[in-house]
């Protein structure tokens, strides 16, 4: 299959899960995922219009689209009582939350790889202890920003229910380290 075909299947699949859960959002008056959804369809847009100056392989838009993917099903989809965010995959060690975080982190920490590589001087390409350290800290502050706009949904959206307490967000940011050092 040609790139352009996958990418353009991408985009359907991505406009037709958010789509849904746009809708979903709306009927259920769930303004934080709407919130997040209009997040999500900023940085679609931003990168489509960059694309052509970053260049992403597709199977990093593929990673990308099942992030958001992941994401719309955590926080709509329920299995019982327990939204799908919640839901523990390994008992006490592993939730979907976590999983998330850990996808993301290292779909990020590859499309900062992508982007940034050339610009890294040849000492710090041959550093490789420097040069990872670099790339994770570089990730860990992606993570970071992730971890202020579920803030912004507690402050504007009374969404610390949905979001966690500080024990998540620390869990987040271990996750988030997890991910950048396997890609890394």
């Amino acid at each position: 299959m040609r790139e352009e075909t996958k990418l353009k299947l991408m985009l359907y699949f991505t406009i037709g899960y958010t789509t849904f859960f746009t809708i979903n959002a709306l009927i259920k008056k769930n303004y934080e995922f709407l919130y997040y959804t209009s997040l999500m369809i900023l940085l679609i847009y931003l990168i489509m219009l960059f694309q052509q100056k970053i260049y992403l392989p597709t199977i990093l838009i593929g990673g990308l689209t099942l992030l958001g993917a992941l994401h719309m099903l955590g926080g709509n989809v329920y299995r019982g009582k327990t939204r799908l965010y919640d839901l523990w995959l390994i008992k006490n060690i592993l939730r979907y939350d976590n999983f998330v975080h850990l996808i993301g982190m290292i779909t990020i920490t590859f499309i900062i790889y992508n982007v940034f590589f050339s610009f890294f001087n040849q000492k710090i390409k041959q550093n490789k202890f420097l040069f990872f350290l670099i790339l994770i800290l570089i990730s860990l502050g992606v993570g970071s920003l992730n971890e202020i706009i579920e803030f912004g949904a507690v402050l504007f959206f009374n969404a610390a229910k949905g979001v966690g307490d500080y024990y998540n967000n620390a869990w987040d940011l271990v996750f988030n380290l997890i991910g950048a050092t396997i890609a890394s």
